[in-house]
C-alpha cells in the first residue's frame, strides 16, 4: 500500500513539473498581447494628440480642451483672446482668465459637468485678459471622452465689438424712445404703399387727444382737416413715385407744411409738419418720416401782428393802411360800375382840452366810446378808420349827395350824445368834411385832401356840423 501511494505522489509531481512550462508560455503570450495593445493605444493616443494639435492650430477661433477649470490643450487663438501664453494657460489651476462677474457661474458649470448634469452648449462668457481688459466671448462647448476621462472641447469667439455695438444701439434706442415719448413734438412714420401710419409717438395724445393706437388704427385722412387731406395725399403719392424712379432723390429733401388737424374734442389745431421720404433699410419699403408740432400760439401771434398792421391798437378800427386798401377797391368799383363813393373826414371838436384836463388815459377811454358809436352808426359795407389822434375817416361805397348827407347827420348826432367816462359826464361834437369820387377827385390822396379841406370849413362854422367839398354853401 505504501508503495502505491508513493507512486501516485511521484506521478502528480511529474505532471505538475511538466505543466509549468506550459503555464509560463501562456502567461508570456498574454503579457506580450497586453504590451502590444498598450503600444497600439499609445500610438493611437499620440496620433490623436497630433491630430488634435493640428486641428487646434488651424482653427481661427480660440479652441481648447479643458477638464474642470484646467486647460489640457489650446491653440494660439486662445492666447490671442486671453493675452496669456500657452504655458501660462496650461499651468493655471484657477479662474484668472474669467472676469470676476462670471467666475461663480464658471465654477457651477464645471461642477455640473462633473456630476454629469446637462450644461448649455452655447452661451456668452466675460473674460479678463492678462492686461486687465474685459472681453466678451461667445462660447460653444461639447463634452467628450479624452484619454479615458470626461473633458470639454470648447471654441470661443471674440464678440466684444459686437456687444459694444449692440449696447450702443440699445442706448440709442432708449434715448430715442425717451425723446419721442417725452417731447411735445409728434414723431411719426407712414408706409407710402399702404398709406397707413406704422408709428406714432405717444405725444400725439397731448396734441390731438387721440392715443397712438387710435391714430394707428385710423386712415391718415382722419388726422387731417378736409381741406388739407388731398394736399398731403398727393404729396405722399408724388414723393413715392419720385423715390421709386430715382433712388435717393428725396432722401435728403425735407418739406415743411402748415396743416389744420382735428382734435378728439372736435376743435382744430394748427400744426407745422416737417417730412422726409426714406427707404426702410430692413423691409425696403418707402416711408414718409415726419415731425409735427403745435403752432397755435405762433398762428395767434401772426394773427395779432396782422391785426396790428391793419388796425388801430387803441380802438380796433381799421388803420390808414387797411382804409387805403378798401378805398382803392371802392374807387375801382366806382370806375367799373359808373357809381359814386363818398369819403367823410371826421374830426372831434374840443377833444384836446378834455385830454389835457383829465389825462391821456381818460382821453383813450373817450376815443374808444366814440369809435363804438361811429361803427354802430354806419352800414356793414361802410368802413370807419382811425388815422391818428382824434381824426377818423368814413368810406361810404356807392353813396351820392343825399346818402352821404344823411350818414353825416347820423354821425354828428351820435358823437354829440353825452358820454360817461370814469363817472364824469362829457359832451363833445364833431366836424365832418365830405368829398366824392369821381366828382371831387380821382385818386385817394386828393380825395382825402379835399374831404379834409371841407372838414375845416365845418369847424370854421362852429363845429357839430358837416360840409361838402364841391358845395361851399352846404
Amino acid at each position: 500500500m505504501d508503495g502505491i501511494f508513493l507512486g501516485a505522489i511521484i506521478g502528480a509531481a511529474v505532471a505538475l513539473i511538466a505543466a509549468v512550462p506550459v503555464a509560463i508560455s501562456i502567461h508570456s503570450r498574454r503579457m506580450a498581447e497586453i504590451r502590444r495593445k498598450e503600444a497600439l493605444a499609445r500610438a493611437e493616443l499620440g496620433e490623436n494628440i497630433v491630430r488634435l494639435n493640428l486641428l487646434l492650430g488651424n482653427s481661427s477661433a480660440a479652441t481648447f480642451i479643458f477638464r474642470g477649470t484646467c486647460f489640457l490643450a489650446l491653440n494660439r487663438a486662445t492666447e490671442g483672446l486671453t493675452g496669456y501664453s500657452r504655458e501660462e494657460l496650461l499651468a493655471m489651476r484657477g479662474l484668472e482668465h474669467f472676469h470676476p462677474d462670471d467666475r461663480t457661474a464658471a465654477v457651477e458649470r464645471s461642477l455640473a459637468r462633473a456630476r454629469g448634469e446637462p450644461v448649455p452648449s452655447f452661451y456668452e462668457i466675460k473674460l479678463l485678459t492678462k492686461d486687465g481688459e474685459t472681453k466678451w466671448a461667445e462660447f460653444i462647448a461639447r463634452d467628450v471622452i479624452f484619454d479615458g476621462q470626461r473633458c470639454t472641447v470648447g471654441s470661443a469667439y471674440d464678440v466684444t465689438e459686437r456687444n459694444r455695438i449692440k449696447d450702443e444701439l440699445r442706448l440709442s434706442e432708449a434715448r430715442y424712445k425717451f425723446l419721442t415719448e417725452n417731447m411735445k413734438d409728434v414723431v411719426w412714420t407712414i408706409d407710402t404703399e399702404t398709406m397707413r401710419f406704422v408709428y406714432v409717438s405717444p405725444s400725439v395724445e397731448r396734441l390731438r387727444g387721440y392715443t397712438s393706437d387710435e391714430v394707428l388704427a385710423a386712415p391718415i385722412e382722419d388726422s387731417l382737416a378736409p381741406e388739407d387731406s388731398a394736399k398731403v395725399s398727393e404729396l405722399i403719392r408724388a414723393g413715392h413715385r419720385k423715390l421709386c424712379e430715382e433712388e435717393g432723390a428725396l432722401g435728403a429733401a425735407f418739406h415743411t407744411m402748415e396743416l389744420l388737424q382735428p382734435r378728439k374734442d372736435g376743435s382744430l389745431v394748427w400744426t407745422e409738419t416737417i417730412v422726409s421720404f426714406q427707404r426702410n433699410p430692413i423691409s425696403g419699403r418707402m416711408e414718409l418720416h415726419g415731425v409735427t408740432r403745435d403752432i397755435s400760439e405762433r398762428k395767434e401771434a401772426q394773427a395779432r401782428m396782422a391785426e396790428m398792421a391793419l388796425h388801430d391798437a387803441l380802438t380796433g378800427l381799421p388803420n390808414r393802411n387797411l382804409f387805403s386798401d378798401r378805398l382803392a377797391l371802392a374807387i375801382a368799383a366806382s370806375r367799373r360800375e359808373g357809381a359814386r363813393a363818398a369819403l367823410l373826414f371826421l374830426d372831434l371838436d374840443r377833444f384836446k382840452p378834455i385830454n389835457d384836463t383829465y389825462g391821456h388815459a381818460f382821453g383813450d377811454l373817450l376815443l374808444k366810446q366814440v369809435a363804438g358809436r361811429l361803427t354802430a352808426t354806419v352800414r356793414g359795407v361802410d368802413t370807419v378808420a382811425r388815422i391818428g389822434g382824434d381824426e377818423f375817416l368814413v368810406l361810404l361805397p356807392g353813396e351820392g349827395d343825399e346818402g352821404a348827407a344823411a350818414a353825416a347827420d347820423r354821425l354828428v348826432e351820435a358823437v354829440g350824445r353825452p358820454y360817461l367816462v370814469e363817472g364824469r359826464d362829457i359832451r363833445m361834437s364833431c366836424s365832418i368834411g365830405i368829398a366824392f369820387h369821381p366828382d371831387d377827385a380821382l385818386g385817394e390822396i386828393e380825395l382825402v385832401k379835399n374831404a379834409d379841406e371841407a372838414m375845416y370849413r365845418a369847424k370854421q362854422a362852429g363845429g357839430g356840423c358837416w360840409r361838402m367839398y364841391g358845395q361851399p354853401g352846404s
